[in-house]
């Protein structure tokens, strides 16, 4: 008889109760997979800090990130071809309005579109603006739909109170300083930099003017196939693009380091840390159906939505509440504070060479980021 097939076999049911008790909760955690689109802005801090922080896999996400532009996405989020966003409010109020299956499920950042004119000019507010040309980087593009709005505010008419002339992105610059336009309206990072060059001057600024100050011009945006589907993992999603929106607000400098290591903004860390220390990444969840509500009312008061169109209707459309998922929730929510610089030493500084700044975010704990790619639907993907 062999003595020792008793502890072999006891070895044996050892092994395997291990093996069943690392292999069980692998199974139980298995990631979600899910893609999430992005354009290469400045603003899309939040979206890069959840996959490179890891906000995305500690919700138990296995993300795709995908880059594309606003004509590609739409499509994408119509037929749920990806899941989420990072998504201006006035992109797509228009399109739900028209059967864009999309939700809003919580704001991300408010204030990154300018009204500009030359330095100097005699425009400097926006009831300046009246009778103007306008340079936009095209009809229907967001810096046009907030400078309709604002022509609207002032009680003009967008087709009869402004000449709207589209440029390309690169050359609304030139058509300012060589007078082909009196104004134009784009977005940071290209608004920071005409500002700091001192080429351009302030007329009306979503971050800081009244009444948009207060709204949120980003928010998490997620496809209604997924919302009524697999409404938990549209929470997650939202849940780590909140707290990552909360780490950029502490951490302008990281983020803007992270967003250029990663090569998914082309502008400089220096000005991309300037640009990030200006927005307010304030999250909130109830900030995404306000915003729904200001911009819907505002578009239709000018004519983008229709004047039969119901609001209250629209936003019920337009903003989904998900499960888990409030503000009281996100009170509690805390970040590590990485940057060594503060905010208003970020801002203080003028446009410094890449050399001083890269010292600050080389040293540990600290990073660095950046202006829109091409906006052309980019075959590369990363999956992690």
């Amino acid at each position: 008889m062999n003595t020792n097939t008793k502890p072999r076999v006891v070895r044996l049911l050892a092994l395997a109760i291990v093996a069943l008790a690392l292999a069980g909760p692998a199974r139980a955690e298995a990631l979600k997979k899910v893609i999430i689109g992005h354009t290469g802005d400045s603003c899309e801090a939040p979206v890069f800090a959840a996959y490179e922080k890891g906000f995305f896999r500690d919700e138990g996400l296995d993300v795709e990130m995908v880059k594309g532009d606003w004509n590609f996405f739409k499509e994408a989020l119509a037929f749920g071809r990806i899941s989420a966003l990072q998504g201006l409010v006035m992109n797509y109020i228009k399109p739900i309005e028209q059967g864009l299956d999309a939700k809003f499920t919580a704001g991300i950042h408010r204030g990154c579109i300018h009204i500009l004119s030359a330095k100097g000019s005699p425009i400097v507010r926006a009831s300046d603006l009246k009778g103007r040309r306008i340079g936009v980087p095209a009809l229907g593009s967001s810096p046009w739909v907030f400078a309709a709005r604002v022509i609207g505010e002032i009680g003009g008419d967008i087709k009869r109170d402004v000449e709207w002339k589209p440029f390309p992105i690169g050359e609304l610059r030139l058509a300012l300083l060589k007078g082909e336009v009196d104004a134009i309206a784009i977005s940071d990072p290209i608004g920071e930099i005409l500002l700091s060059e001192g080429v351009a001057q302030s007329v009306v600024n979503q971050l800081t003017d009244a009444p948009y100050k207060d709204e949120y011009c980003c928010v998490a945006v997620v496809s209604g196939k997924l919302a009524r589907e697999d409404p938990d993992a549209a929470a997650r999603i939202t849940r780590a693009l909140l707290k990552a929106s909360l780490w950029v607000e502490h951490n302008p400098l990281a983020a803007a380091g992270l967003s250029h290591r990663g090569r998914y903004v082309n502008a400089s860390v220096e000005l991309n840390a300037r640009v990030l220390a200006k927005l307010d990444f304030v999250p909130s969840v109830e900030g995404a159906r306000l915003a729904a509500r200001t911009a819907a009312a505002a578009l239709k008061n000018v004519g983008i939505v229709a004047p039969s169109t119901d609001v209250s209707a629209l936003v019920e459309r337009t903003f989904v509440r998900l499960p888990g998922l409030d503000d009281a929730w996100l009170k509690g929510v805390t970040v590590a504070c990485e940057d060594r610089l503060s905010r208003d030493e970020i801002l203080a500084r003028p446009l410094p060479s890449s050399s001083t700044l890269d010292a600050a975010v080389a040293e540990p704990g600290c990073c660095a980021e950046v202006e829109p790619s091409p906006l052309i639907a980019d075959s590369r993907t990363r999956a992690r």
